[in-house]
């Protein structure tokens, strides 16, 4: 049975379709590589499952609970859709940290928020009906994923004092904070330098040694070509091609694969 479940997904700013039909299903534990073109759709696509933007035609499903169906009349309302979003964590380009906040605290501001949210509607947070406890538990779970992605010495950092691959490293630990079904990654590395992106990529290759489900939208392709159980190469909001890394970069059979990859032919045949 699928984690996740993307079924016939259409996305259209004004009279421009951006996604046209897109399906794909992801296992527990896989990771998947989204590779393309600028404007391809490939963001819009992650914005659509973590809910920034709504979709005007498909179903998406996790763990068999169904997040979005075209076909409901009512639109969902603003605690269904917090509700939704917890399921998916989002790693974006430019970190988006809040420079006012130490990096612990960038990475307990949701799970506080969300504990007091729950003990207040249902009096139960992970198990604990004390939001002080429950506080506790938070800053525990923060302090492992600081360890995590290797930054427990920079707990008591603001932003502005990191690189920004350690920044990007913070905002994977508050990703993970809230203990997301899907990790996804909106091109982790383009904001880098080229030696900062490195860095970054060996914290995401670790987290898939600790069985986590992701999606990667990226330009590396011996990044994709490493990691991922599947890729996904997108080209004008549809998927031209799907495939394990075998098929889809190193034998690619869509003629926009080649010309896409024929930029790396150092990866590419």
């Amino acid at each position: 049975m699928s984690l996740l479940k993307v079924e016939n997904i259409k996305k259209s700013f004004g009279k421009t379709q951006v996604l046209k039909d897109i399906s794909f299903s992801l296992e527990k534990g896989e990771v998947l590589a989204i590779i393309g073109s600028s404007g391809s759709g490939k963001t819009t696509l992650l914005r659509c499952l973590n809910f920034l933007e709504y979709p005007q035609y498909g179903k998406i499903t996790v763990n068999n609970d169904v997040l979005f169906d075209c076909r409901r009349k009512s639109k969902a309302t603003d605690a269904e859709i917090r509700k939704n979003r917890l399921h998916f964590g989002l790693v974006f380009q430019s970190f988006n940290l809040f420079p006012q906040y130490k990096v612990i605290e960038n990475i307990t501001l949701a799970p506080k928020l969300l504990a007091k949210e729950q003990i207040k509607n249902s009096g139960d947070f992970c198990g604990v009906k004390n939001y002080k406890e429950a506080v506790e538990i938070i800053n525990a779970n923060a302090q492992k994923l600081l360890q995590k992605v290797g930054l427990s010495e920079k707990k008591d950092s603001y932003p502005c004092n990191l690189s920004g691959g350690q920044q990007q490293r913070v905002a994977i630990a508050r990703a993970l904070a809230l203990n997301p079904d899907v990790l996804c990654f909106d091109e982790p590395t383009s904001a880098l330098d080229p030696e900062l992106t490195g860095e970054v990529l060996n914290v995401i290759k670790g987290l898939k040694s600790s069985d986590s489900t992701m999606i990667v939208v990226t330009h590396e392709i011996e990044f994709a070509r490493d990691v991922a159980d599947k890729i996904i190469f997108m080209a004008d909001g549809l998927i031209a091609e799907e495939g394990t890394p075998q098929q889809v970069i190193e034998n690619p059979q869509n003629p926009r694969t080649r010309a896409f990859l024929s930029r790396f032919k150092q990866y590419a045949k």
